[in-house]
């Protein structure tokens, strides 16, 4: 009996051994219960301080282990997470995304071998929206039958928001490619519009007639202004930088809505940025800061608060602003901001897109904010918008300074010319445009041959250059647009005097040209009142274009 273990010698916590089993079988046994013990404890201690979400849930949802990560991360204690169900704790009723998350719960829990693998949005106990992708082993008895899942997940919040930017930016650069074609395939119908009514107009004595045309022209003019909108929107719209000082746009803008919109709206400004003075185009930014400003107005139908704040701002570096790219530099910061309605997650994601309104019909086309997008683009800034429902919303307009900004020089306005006669080469793929110009022109005392395509022209040219006082080149043709046609043409004649007519505008590629020799641009549509002074624009600027006078031309 001296060789057998007393019981009061045994650990409480160890099993019980039979007293006539051999000492070293007794002595086995323990080796294993402790071995199994650290096990377990090395296990434990591993799961619970492992960087990544583990918990256990049974078949019916209902959550019986959560460790110390997944407790951190979510919020939790385990005290406040055992024994409730997954659904209206760590998963919501419903994705941001509208998606129904209690039939995939079910599913899960159900045919988990069919799920070993998903993604899916969670919530923290605060409210926080966040992503994770989850890893799923069907847990069983001992006689192999499903008793529930473990579940080990990874939180991919920033993969997927980054994602969903990179979404939103192939997205918006696809619409902005179509709106841009948009935009230039209805300007050269409006301009086709606006140059029959100026025909009519001519011609025409009957007073009512005359009448009508005005109404005609006006009301061209209007639907030019939506393509103006989708053009900016799409980054091809008209725009001269020069230095213009963003403090006083601001005022501007701030004076002009206490004048126009619900006198329970407080304005406030707060204008503290030092270095208020930007490389732009003041026209756009005071309509980009109009734009926002009518939003905000119509956010609040009640009264509330309307708030115009600047700040200085440097970036060191390169810098992603929603779907901006940035570098780095000074910038100035100006934020617009509501106390109105706010906007709930799905709408504020699409506020930027050409034709998106929750306005009633009739109130707006869905263009104000898709141009203020693209007017962040054409000035190298960015924007981002920040609102929850109930909370109001806010913008953050970023753009580069000037340095050293010193003062405009205003340019005094030129008298108009008297008007010259001369000869024109037009050259439009689009027949209206042709056609209209063509009688248009010649109504109005200039010789016209007009082309459709580049090699008509080229021919024409090489043999009658000497009698072609200035060339009108359209910028979009089909085999050869306006920039390689021109490039044709002044080694033909390096004189040459040539005018770029584009569905677009000003953009990178018209400056390109522009700096090629090209005279002038002038953007469709334009009247005919509007191209006679780009022509007496050019001789009193010293481009001296041949007269019929100068070359004893007879009479018209």
């Amino acid at each position: 009996m001296a060789n057998r273990t007393k019981d009061t010698d045994r650990p409480t916590d160890a099993p019980s051994l039979p007293s006539n089993q051999p000492i070293a079988s007794q002595q086995d046994s323990r080796h294993i219960y402790e071995a199994l013990q650290k096990s377990e404890e090395r296990y434990r201690e591993l799961v619970e301080h492992a960087n990544s979400i583990i918990l256990r849930w049974n078949r019916d949802g209902i959550i019986t282990f959560f460790n110390e990560y997944a407790q951190r991360f979510f919020g939790y204690s385990e005290a406040e997470i055992i024994g409730r169900h997954v659904v209206g704790t760590i998963v919501p009723t419903n994705e941001s995304t509208g998606r129904d998350l209690r039939p995939l719960m079910d599913d899960i829990c159900n045919f988990p071998d069919e799920h070993r693998y998903n993604i899916n949005e969670n919530i923290t106990k605060d409210g926080k929206r966040v992503w994770i992708a989850w890893t799923n082993k069907l847990l069983t008895d001992d006689r192999g039958a499903p008793v529930g899942v473990l579940s080990i997940g990874t939180d991919i919040t920033r993969q997927r928001l980054l994602e969903e930017e990179l979404r939103q930016a192939q997205k918006m650069q696809a619409i902005g490619e179509l709106a841009g074609g948009i935009a230039h395939d209805f300007n050269n119908m409006i301009h086709g519009i606006t140059g029959y009514a100026e025909v009519i107009q001519q011609i025409t004595c009957d007073q009512r007639v005359a009448e009508y045309i005005s109404h005609i022209l006006t009301t061209a003019q209007h639907a030019a202004e939506l393509t103006k909108q989708l053009l900016t929107f799409a980054r091809k719209g008209k725009y001269q930088l020069t230095e213009c000082n963003t403090h006083e746009i601001i005022r501007d803008v701030c004076a002009m809505l206490e004048r126009t919109i619900d006198r329970r709206i407080d304005i406030e400004q707060k204008l503290q940025a030092n270095r208020p003075h930007v490389l732009g185009d003041s026209a756009q930014l005071k309509s980009a800061l109009l734009n926002l400003g009518i939003n905000a107005k119509d956010a609040m139908p009640r009264g509330g608060a309307l708030r115009f704040v600047t700040h200085d701002l440097t970036l060191d570096d390169p810098t992603t602003i929603a779907d901006f790219e940035i570098g780095p530099g000074q910038y100035l910061l100006i934020n617009v901001s509501d106390s109105g309605t706010g906007m709930p997650a799905e709408i504020r994601r699409r506020i930027f897109e050409p034709f998106f309104t929750t306005k009633e019909s009739g109130r707006g086309a869905g263009l104000g904010l898709a141009a203020v997008y693209g007017t962040m683009h054409l000035h190298k800034g960015a924007i981002i918008c920040q609102s929850s429902e109930g909370e109001g919303s806010s913008f953050d307009l970023y753009l580069p300074i000037i340095r050293d900004a010193a003062k405009q020089v205003h340019r005094q306005q030129k008298p108009a010319s008297q008007e010259h006669k001369v000869r024109i080469m037009v050259v439009d793929d689009e027949a209206m445009v042709r056609n209209y110009s063509k009688t248009l022109f010649e109504m109005r005392g200039h010789e016209v041959v007009t082309f459709a395509g580049a090699e008509d022209a080229i021919n024409y040219y090489r043999d009658n250059y000497e009698s072609v006082d200035l060339v009108l080149l359209d910028m979009i043709m089909p085999r050869m647009d306006g920039q390689q046609l021109f490039a044709f043409l002044k080694r033909i004649n390096p004189e040459i005097k040539a005018i770029l007519s584009t569905g677009y505008s000003v953009d990178i590629k018209v400056q390109e040209i522009l700096a090629d020799g090209i005279l002038d641009c002038i953007q469709k549509p334009f009247t005919y009142e509007q191209l006679q002074e780009k022509i007496a624009a050019l001789i009193s600027d010293g481009h001296r274009i041949p007269l019929k006078t100068d070359l004893d031309a007879e009479p018209t």
